[in-house]
């Protein structure tokens, strides 16, 4: 099994896990800090005409009755307790406020690049880097693991993706936090470049374990328009600080394909197949 299977099944291995954790266990890691859309209910032992459920403004405010608006979002559930307990007291004798969180709206985390569905996603409970990653597709071929890191408001988090993915070491699996980037790049020397005359040019990820060459690079770009000179193709090849061009006749090679005609190719070749003049 490759290193990239072992990826996809750690990562199918924790995606039961990343839905299921409750608000207790969310409890148990780590004391929520509450965020802009949650909804909180509010109670007060004995008043039941105060009792109230609200949502946090954008501006991380709630209203609450016979108090007005206060300040909810950056407190835990214990401290904005204490907050509603000191301006109740001053309307009503000794309250007991029992305050919970009814909905989890503000955890929401981004993930950029090489992933299965790029975007924001978001989570009712805390979520490890590895059930994130499940919870966005799983990270796509031809992702740079050694470049892959985690953006936390200005700073980059020291995550080794490549210890964590092929090595299994769950030391490198942290916690995220609400509003962090989860970033898997590209390297322009992971992929292989098709342009000219074929019906989808562009990237394509060089996985080493697909070994591919000339014939497949072309095939996996949907084959050849009507206007392609496909004894002229060459590849641009750069390397040791020089630019080396490869002709490629693929007339030849299609003609005889047990032959050792077709050209492997590696990261950062350029295939180009020009037009046909005729």
């Amino acid at each position: 099994m490759t290193w990239w299977k072992n990826v996809c099944l750690r990562l199918a291995l924790v995606s039961a896990v990343a839905t299921g954790l409750s608000m207790s266990q969310l409890a148990l890691a780590r004391e929520y800090v509450i965020g802009a859309a949650d909804v909180i209910a509010i109670s007060i032992l004995d008043n039941r005409d105060l009792d109230t459920v609200v949502s946090v403004t954008p501006g991380g405010k709630i209203a609450v009755p016979i108090i007005g608006e206060i300040q909810a979002a950056g407190l835990t559930v214990t401290e904005l307790t204490e907050h509603l307990t000191q301006g109740f007291a001053e309307k009503v004798k000794s309250p007991q406020v029992t305050v919970t969180l009814r909905e989890v709206n503000s955890y929401r985390v981004y993930f950029l690049g090489r992933v299965g569905s790029p975007g924001m996603r978001t989570s009712k409970s805390e979520v490890s880097l590895l059930q994130g990653l499940s919870l966005a597709g799983g990270i796509q071929e031809g992702a740079d693991l050694s470049l892959a890191y985690v953006a936390r408001e200005t700073e980059r988090l020291p995550v080794d993706f490549v210890k964590l993915l092929r090595e299994g070491d769950l030391s490198q699996n942290i916690a995220l936090e609400p509003d962090d980037t989860v970033v898997i790049p590209d390297n322009p020397l992971n992929v292989i470049y098709l342009a000219g005359e074929v019906k989808q040019p562009g990237m394509l990820p060089f996985v080493k374990e697909r070994g591919w060459t000339a014939l497949k690079a072309v095939l996996a770009g949907g084959g050849f328009t009507q206007f392609a000179a496909k004894s002229k193709a060459y590849i641009i090849r750069e390397g040791g600080g020089r630019r080396t061009t490869i002709p490629v006749d693929f007339n030849d090679l299609l003609r005889n394909l047990e032959s050792d005609k077709d050209v492997p190719l590696v990261p950062g070749d350029i295939l180009v197949v020009p037009q046909s003049l005729f």
